[in-house]
C-alpha cells in the first residue's frame, strides 16, 4: 500500500459502484459530459463522483500548533489537524468550530481562512482556518483520537506520521504564514 500522503483516491478507498443501486444491473462506461461514467444500460442511472468538504483548524498556543493522534481506521496512530466533514446544514466555519470542539474540548474563534487543499481524483476539498482558543480544557474524543498535543514549528511530527495530505499542506501554510502588518 502507498504511503497515505501519496495514495490515489482508489487506494484511499474511494467508492465506485460496479452494479446499479436501483436495479442491480452491471454498470458500463458511458460518455457523459465529456467523461466516462459508470452507467446502467437498463434504467439510465449514472454515477457522478461528488466532492466532500472537510473543515480543519490550525489552533495556536504559545507558538505551537494543536494536532490530534487518530485512533481509528488505516490512519490509526497518525497526527491530524482538528477537523472533519461539513454537515449539509452547516457552514464551513461552523463545521470547523464544531469538529475542533468535539475532538479537543476547546471552543475556538476562527481568525480567517489559511489554506485550501484538493487533489484531482481525490474526492475531498479541505478548508483550513487559523483559530485561537476562547475557552475549554484540552481533552480528546476517545472515539476519534488517543491524544492531542501542541507542537512548535521546529518539532512537528515527520511526514510519515501525518494522517492526511491536507494536514501536511495546512502545516506548510502555517509555517509560511505572516500576519498582516498594522
Amino acid at each position: 500500500m502507498a504511503h497515505p500522503l501519496r495514495e490515489s483516491a482508489t487506494e484511499a478507498g474511494q467508492f465506485r459502484f460496479t452494479f446499479c443501486p436501483r436495479d442491480g444491473t452491471r454498470l458500463v462506461p458511458t460518455r457523459i459530459d465529456g467523461r466516462d461514467r459508470p452507467t446502467c444500460p437498463v434504467c439510465g442511472f449514472a454515477e457522478f463522483m461528488f466532492v466532500q468538504i472537510g473543515a480543519n483548524t490550525i489552533v495556536e498556543r504559545d507558538g505551537g500548533v494543536l494536532l490530534v493522534r487518530l485512533n481509528y481506521g488505516p490512519r490509526d496512530g497518525r497526527w491530524a489537524l482538528p477537523g472533519g466533514l461539513v454537515e449539509n446544514d452547516e457552514t464551513f466555519e461552523e463545521a470547523a468550530r464544531r469538529e475542533t470542539t468535539e475532538e479537543t474540548g476547546f471552543d475556538v474563534s476562527l481568525d480567517g481562512l489559511l489554506a485550501t487543499w484538493m487533489r484531482p481524483g481525490f474526492p475531498i476539498l479541505v478548508v483550513i482556518y487559523r483559530a485561537h482558543i476562547r475557552s475549554g480544557t484540552l481533552r480528546v474524543a476517545p472515539d476519534e483520537a488517543s491524544e492531542a498535543a501542541f507542537f512548535p514549528k521546529d518539532k512537528l511530527p515527520p511526514l510519515e506520521e501525518l494522517a492526511w495530505p491536507s494536514t501536511a499542506h495546512g502545516l506548510d501554510a502555517w509555517r509560511a504564514y505572516e500576519p498582516p502588518r498594522p
